[in-house]
């Protein structure tokens, strides 16, 4: 299947695409042809150069339905994708948006070595509890010292409502469990609002339908 964006999702985009803000950026997965990856891997590194470099690339580390993933800055006419079809078997791009900077997240992008990245399906009327989950956890992680996650919610164009991804030195940082004691990390889980500290992953659980958990290492 080569460059499936369904008709109705481009018009949509196009209608809104004069609305976007500066804080929303283009998602886009890639699936690359039997073959082709190396290549698929070159064209992409072209097309971030002529981009100024404002495109961070991550690479599928374990093997699922896309090898690359693109995250840039949404730009005022988001349908305006260029087209990798004559390498890649599959691509798929749509919109979301996060609280952060895009050049905050490229400075970051920049020390990053491992991607840790989990794509979200929530249960119908739940995503906005998703995200305060989501955001729950991150208060957690800060205030037990580990990595936060960056939170995006799907504008149009995909059936994953939210996404998250961690930005990580590398498997040794994303390894890494709290740096405080058991007591202060079940104090810590209570003050973000949940139960005690096994409620976060059962709090999350509740809330979907399903979700994909990857890891990604970035494309210099």
């Amino acid at each position: 299947m080569k460059n499936f964006i369904p008709k109705i999702i481009l018009c949509s985009l196009m209608l809104i695409s004069s609305a976007v803000s500066a804080d929303q950026v283009r998602v886009t997965t890639l699936q690359a042809a039997p073959g082709q990856l190396e290549a698929l891997i070159s064209d992409v590194k072209g097309y971030r150069a002529g981009k100024s470099e404002q495109v961070i690339i991550m690479r599928h580390s374990q093997g699922d339905h896309w090898d690359l993933l693109l995250l840039e800055p949404a730009g005022l006419v988001p349908t305006k994708m260029a087209d990798f079809g004559h390498r890649a078997n599959f691509q798929h791009t749509f919109l979301a948006t996060t609280d952060a900077k895009f050049t905050a997240l490229k400075e970051t992008a920049n020390k990053t070595g491992l991607y840790h990245i989990e794509m979200f399906h929530a249960l119908a009327g739940k995503k906005q509890e998703l995200i305060g989950q989501r955001r729950m956890e991150n208060r957690y992680l800060k205030n037990t010292g580990q990595v936060t996650n960056e939170i995006f919610g799907t504008v149009i164009g995909s059936d994953v409502d939210i996404f998250t991804i961690g930005f990580h030195t590398d498997m040794t940082a994303f390894a890494k469990g709290p740096s405080v004691s058991d007591a202060q990390a079940e104090s810590f889980a209570k003050e973000a609002g949940f139960r005690d500290r096994n409620h976060i992953g059962l709090y999350l659980r509740s809330l979907l339908t399903r979700h994909f958990d990857t890891l990604a290492v970035p494309v210099k």
